[in-house]
């Protein structure tokens, strides 16, 4: 019927060569001859059938194609077009989209509610189809993500042109430019956190995240060094002042960043508009003063513009990171949480350091009485939006 010669050249065919030489083998057998072949090589008969009626045609295939232009198996989606009115007559009625964006829809029915509401409309359809008619439609899973603006400030790009402008001059004098903020505020306990992890079982939590049942909840300021991609996170379990902001900005300083910038003049401080570091507060600037005289250093302070602190680079270069070394597991101590931020890198080489900071913060201080002669004298505002950036001097 077939001999081993027969085979080793069919290994040499293609699948449309293939399925043509075993049809003529199977005429050439006569009687039961595509039975034969069929169970000799283990081939399907409605191969065999199909490739005796291309010889009967005399049907030869594009080249590089193996099959007929209409073959291979139909879509259900295909054969069903009034499945996908029927499914876009469900979801019309909870479906919404962004005014500044038309292209973008959500629906806010599950899978399984549209295969519901397709069965009272007697559509029996499994949930597999009503995905392929949805990936059809353009939808996909997808999250929100915060990227919108609260509102558009004035000056904003104005603001990023100027901070562009300090970082490159700051670069070329080897200046240290430092990225300020403090990052979202944390439970320490055996709390349950966002995330995933590798594990043997299954992990344990509190079945409540009450803040009564916490050890405490921790304060994380981080100071980014934007040159030399270095974070500085500083964990406190009392309040977020401006004193707070500058003793860490004082330590790290004489701890680290005096040794890599030793003939700096200026520091630059890139910070938010609000918080503990706010533009309009004068405790801010006051407790700048200080600082600035205990290293002796101007201090150039440039704030961003409302809404746009995501812009700020602490936020993507570091806090980031650090949220997914935290992620998955409880924070249980604060040696836990900072061990974690320490060992915290990427394949750019950030570096993390970490400090515990257990002093007790006034929140009620008031201003110095002398307050506006000193800044009159010490603070020089920038023309070009000065109540975003300033210079700070030393006595």
């Amino acid at each position: 019927m077939l001999t081993t010669e027969d085979i080793a050249f069919m290994s040499t065919l293609n699948e449309f060569q293939r399925r043509q030489f075993l049809a003529l083998r199977a005429i050439t057998l006569g009687r039961h001859g595509v039975d034969k072949v069929s169970k000799f090589i283990k081939v399907s008969k409605n191969t065999l059938y199909k490739g005796m009626q291309e010889l009967k045609d005399g049907y030869t295939p594009v080249q590089g194609k193996q099959q007929r232009p209409e073959g291979g198996r139909k879509s259900f989606v295909s054969q069903h077009p009034e499945w996908i009115d029927a499914i876009k007559l469900v979801i019309e009625p909870h479906s919404a989209g962004l005014p500044q964006d038309e292209t973008v829809i959500w629906v806010s029915l599950t899978v399984s509610q549209i295969k519901s509401e397709m069965s009272k409309a007697e559509y029996e359809i499994s949930e597999y189809i009503i995905r392929q008619i949805l990936k059809s439609l353009g939808f996909r899973r997808r999250s929100f993500i915060k990227d919108l603006p609260l509102a558009e400030s004035k000056d904003r790009d104005v603001q990023f042109n100027n901070i562009a402008d300090i970082r490159e001059q700051c670069e070329e004098l080897r200046l240290p430019v430092l990225s300020i903020d403090t990052k979202k505020k944390e439970l320490i306990g055996n709390f349950k956190r966002e995330g995933k992890v590798f594990s043997t079982g299954q992990p344990k939590v509190l079945d409540h995240d009450f803040e009564t049942f916490a050890e405490c909840k921790i304060i994380p300021h981080g100071i980014f060094d934007v040159a030399k991609n270095v974070g500085y996170m500083t964990l406190d379990s009392n309040h977020d002042t401006s004193e707070f902001v500058s003793d860490n900005i004082e330590r790290i300083w004489k701890q680290h960043l005096e040794k890599m910038y030793p003939n700096a003049k200026t520091i630059v401080l890139l910070c938010d508009g609000g918080g503990s570091n706010s533009n309009r507060h004068r405790i801010f600037k006051q407790d700048i003063m200080l600082f600035s005289n205990k290293l002796n250093m101007n201090i150039l302070v440039m704030h961003y513009p409302p809404y746009c602190s995501t812009f700020n680079s602490i936020e993507h270069r570091l806090f980031s990171q650090i949220s997914r070394s935290w992620s998955g597991a409880s924070l249980i101590s604060m040696k836990n949480v900072a061990d974690k931020a320490v060992a915290t890198t990427t394949s750019k080489g950030l570096i993390v350091h970490v400090n515990i900071n257990d002093k007790t913060y006034d929140i009620k201080r008031q201003i110095d009485s002398d307050y506006e002669r000193k800044a009159g004298r010490r603070i020089v505002h920038q023309v070009n939006l000065p109540k975003w950036n300033y210079l700070v001097k030393p006595n």
